[in-house]
């Protein structure tokens, strides 16, 4: 039974015309419905036959005020990288000097001990070769002969001089007056070892032996009176020749010379003694 036809049980006469307006709205509604439903097909075929576009990724634009924040920070870091490298330079340049001090530190003793050792050895050696050249020496001073005439160098070199006149001994006044005298160039004096001679040279208030000429002349003085300061830098330095015939003496100028053969020649003995002015006195 088709409920949108009314009944003809149900018919009256007198409500023809309600009906008929139901009948129509009915018609209306079904209407309406249909054309909802063609269109909601029409939509969902639409919305299959679309095709499916993949999200955009494209990188937002960053707002102004974003980007002039993230150039200060990045600045900041720059700066603080920039303070960062000049503290590391300056502790590099500290570790390097610091490396570089105690390199030369260690290096200093060690060139100290070299030489050191260097200098011990070379002393062991110059004693070697004097210890030689003295037993060289000696076999010479055996093997000489009195009446045999030493051999000379030159026709300025002569034979050893001969000791003053018995009982007469030659001093100085003190080792101050003879060490002013050879100072001030009046008073050479001598060692004299077989046929070399060394002389006194003052330096820096220091005495010390020179290779020298044998002298023409000289005045020996005995022992005990040379300066100890004289005797103790002979053996340091020249090692002694022929200890026992080492001779000490000294060359003096005209005046002195005169003064002590006017005394010889007056007298038999005594002891000559010079002072720091040159004078010749008899004790």
């Amino acid at each position: 039974m088709n409920p949108l036809h009314p009944s003809p049980n149900f018919f009256f006469q007198s409500n023809s015309g309600l009906f008929d307006d139901v009948e129509m709205l009915q018609t209306d509604v079904m209407r309406f419905f249909a054309i909802l439903s063609l269109c909601l097909m029409a939509i969902f075929a639409l919305v299959k036959t679309l095709p499916m576009v993949p999200p955009d990724t494209r990188p937002a634009m960053a707002q102004p005020s974003d980007q002039k924040a993230e150039a200060k920070d990045f600045q900041n870091k720059i700066a603080t990288l920039k303070k960062k490298r000049v503290e590391m330079q300056r502790r590099l340049q500290a570790a390097t000097a610091a490396n570089e001090h105690a390199s030369t530190q260690a290096i200093k003793p060690r060139v100290r001990a070299e030489l050191s050792t260097q200098i011990k050895n070379e002393k062991q050696s110059l004693t070697k070769i004097r210890e030689k050249m003295a037993q060289v020496q000696e076999k010479v001073d055996q093997n000489y002969r009195p009446n045999q005439k030493p051999l000379q160098k030159s026709a300025e070199i002569v034979p050893p001089p001969a000791p003053a006149p018995k009982g007469f001994t030659l001093r100085f006044a003190s080792d101050e007056a003879l060490e002013k005298l050879i100072a001030a160039g009046k008073v050479n004096f001598y060692a004299i070892a077989g046929q070399n001679a060394w002389r006194i040279k003052i330096s820096d208030g220091r005495p010390m032996y020179i290779a020298a000429e044998f002298p023409r002349q000289i005045y020996e003085m005995e022992t005990h009176t040379v300066p100890g300061d004289y005797t103790a830098v002979f053996q340091r330095q020249i090692a002694v020749f022929g200890r026992r015939t080492l001779t000490w003496g000294v060359t003096l100028p005209g005046q002195m010379t005169d003064s002590i053969n006017q005394i010889v020649t007056s007298r038999k003995g005594g002891d000559l003694i010079i002072t720091a002015d040159g004078e010749v006195k008899l004790n």
